[in-house]
């Protein structure tokens, strides 16, 4: 089995050709492993979203999908290496220019390019750190220095005004529109055309050589046009002749969301037949600012018969597969159909995660849910975590769309997957973790729930256990119950307060193992219904004690066996987590640690999912006799 840093490191080099030395030390920096290429700022999708416009259209068929050898992604930053000297010129005509004596601007407004080594730097002059795309070549790279300059010459000589070549050191300061008189109209640009739809080509541009990993690939031209909803993207991917043109693995990487873009396949868009193959894809429901656009895929075989054997496919980490399809191995297209495990006899498990209210936990019980759905899934299982938030609904995001001077555009079009949840990240092995948000009734929570048993061994539903959430309502579409708390130690004394002679003395008063765990049990489980719903267990994080404050092993074995008493029995105590701060989103499971480490939280969660499975599901009354 391949090791989970080696897995992750080889779908990133799949998917933009760097060196797999190289990625393996970015891949290290990262905090999460959700998301194995970066996204990048406003500003970088933007330039990103232009250039791929100016080099869509190659004029010559190359080895590489655009010409383009490899990009090395960041969230500021895409360095760009093409395999010709020759196909970097397409760039530069993204480039200001204007006629002389005219005031019309051609090409991307405000764009500064400069030569730093053997590259070409483009950026916006007012916003040159906020983005930059470095263009450079694998042959003939020390002469990119005399093809801007050429390129420069060439305008000049067509009384053309070069307008790249200002420092912006030399600019004024921008304007601040406080509003009041009316402005005089401005003339639209490309950037305008770019702007709603940046983050699709974006994505496209950053995975770049995902397309010649698919079988038989000959060449790829890229087209945009505009739309009421945004921007829409044409590619037209050809094929060599006696490759069949329709390809499962292709809208497999597509839809994958932790190394693909993680786009939305249409299943009534496709149309396939002898001539052509057309799939349309577009971004989720969950993703609405910078992807407004539909992606429209046409594979068509190459016009000129090739006397070149075709490629073979080439195997996609992404999606588990382990050698070439051409050798005999055939590939696991779709993840989805994997996360089941061989034996089938074993029934699936749907368990509700809890946590106290007002506390800590509850404001990062997802992050709890899914780092033990990662646990359980580097176990080898197929893990579904739920989350139920009232902002998932459509309704609710579009108020989160709207701008200060109006309503948006209308709504780009949305396409409903099959399948509702979506990959949370790369598992080595058998094992699958899958994440899902969602909106709705009790009824529709429960219905997703039961689908979900079919695909999956385990499903974790999330809720916030507070007034605005179903709280833990939801039990009858669960088999079972449990609640996780941030706190691990139990009081062994209390410090009391007395007056003596008119001054408060503190006092130290021990307590029996029975009444500790009564104490904890009233100050920690606020707002479980442990009076109605039966509990399975207590899972709690680990802290280190305070100086001076060490428990006694014996006192607590025996406070959780009086909470086991009462029906709350300690399934496990999890590792100290590194500390992260509230509000920030929580990384999956041990990304960034060593294999210690792992294997200490995973053995920490097994006993988990052991008494979670050994459970017994029952039908709980409600709560209310006459409901």
């Amino acid at each position: 089995m391949m090791l989970i840093e080696e897995q992750v490191a080889t779908a990133r080099q799949q998917m933009t050709g760097e060196s797999l030395r190289a990625v393996r030390l970015r891949v290290k920096e990262l905090p999460s492993w959700r998301s194995l290429v970066p996204s990048g700022t406003d500003i970088q999708l933007l330039l990103e979203s232009i250039l791929l416009q100016y080099i869509g259209n190659t004029q010559r068929a190359n080895r590489f999908p655009l010409g383009i050898a490899e990009v090395v992604p960041a969230s500021s930053r895409l360095d760009i290496r093409f395999e010709h000297f020759s196909l970097v010129r397409p760039a530069l005509e993204m480039l200001p220019y204007r006629e002389r004596g005219q005031r019309t601007v051609h090409g991307t407004p405000g764009l500064w390019a400069r030569v730093v080594g053997n590259s070409i730097e483009i950026a916006f002059a007012r916003h040159p750190a906020a983005g930059a795309i470095a263009l450079t070549a694998l042959d003939r790279s020390d002469e990119v220095e005399g093809l801007l300059f050429a390129y420069e010459a060439s305008l000049s000589a067509q009384r053309r005004v070069p307008l790249w070549t200002v420092d912006p050191n030399t600019l004024p300061a921008e304007k601040l529109h406080t509003g009041g008189r009316r402005r005089k109209p401005q003339p639209r640009t490309i950037i305008d055309d770019h702007r709603p739809a940046v983050a699709l080509p974006s994505a496209l541009l950053r995975r770049i050589r995902l397309w010649d990993r698919l079988a038989g690939h000959t060449d790829l031209q890229v087209s945009a046009a505009t739309a009421d909803h945004g921007l829409d993207w044409h590619v037209v991917r050809k094929v060599h002749q006696s490759v069949p043109l329709h390809d499962d693995r292709l809208a497999a990487i597509l839809s994958d969301p932790v190394a693909g873009p993680g786009l939305v396949t249409d299943g009534e868009g496709h149309c396939c037949d002898d001539c052509r193959c057309v799939m349309e894809f577009t971004a989720p429901a969950d993703r609405m600012s910078g992807w407004r656009g539909v992606l429209r895929v046409e594979t068509v075989a190459a016009s000129v018969p090739l006397r070149l054997a075709p490629r073979r496919p080439r195997h996609f980490t992404a999606l588990d597969e382990t050698a070439f399809p051409s050798h005999g191995c055939p590939p696991r297209n779709s993840p989805v159909a994997r996360t089941r495990r061989a034996d089938e006899s074993v029934a699936s498990r749907s368990t509700q995660l809890l946590a106290p209210r007002f506390s800590r936990c509850q404001w990062d019980l997802t992050g709890m849910a899914t780092k033990i759905g990662a646990a359980w899934a580097l176990d080898g299982c197929a893990v579904l975590v739920v989350t139920h938030s009232l902002d998932a609904g459509r309704e609710v995001r579009r108020l989160y769309e709207h701008d200060v001077f109006g309503w948006s555009t209308p709504d780009r079009p949305t396409l409903v997957p099959p399948l509702p949840w979506r990959r949370g990240r790369l598992v080595p092995g058998s094992g699958a973790l899958f994440t899902h948000t969602m909106s709705g009734s009790r009824a529709d929570v429960g219905a997703l729930l039961q689908q979900a048993r079919a695909h999956f061994d385990w499903v974790i539903f999330v809720d916030c256990n507070d007034d605005l959430g179903m709280g833990p309502y939801i039990e009858r579409s669960v088999d079972s119950h449990f609640v996780i708390v941030d706190s691990s130690w139990y009081p062994e004394s209390f410090v009391t307060a007395q007056a003596r002679n008119g001054v408060a003395e503190h006092r130290e008063v021990a307590v029996t193992p029975a009444a500790s765990a009564m104490a904890w049990r009233q100050q920690h489980l606020t707002g479980i219904p442990l009076d109605r719903v039966p509990i399975s267990g207590l899972v709690l994080r680990q802290h280190s004690p305070r100086a001076g404050s060490a428990p006694s092993p014996d006192f607590t074995a025996q406070v959780d066996a009086e909470l086991a008493r009462f029906g709350i029995p300690v399934l496990s105590r999890l590792p100290e987590d590194p500390e992260v701060a509230l509000g920030d989103v929580s990384p999956t499971v041990l990304d960034a640690v060593d294999d210690a480490s792992r294997a200490e939280y995973v053995k920490a969660c097994t006993p988990i999912r052991l008494a979670l499975r050994a459970a017994e599901p029952c039908l709980i009354p409600p709560a209310d006799p006459w409901s």
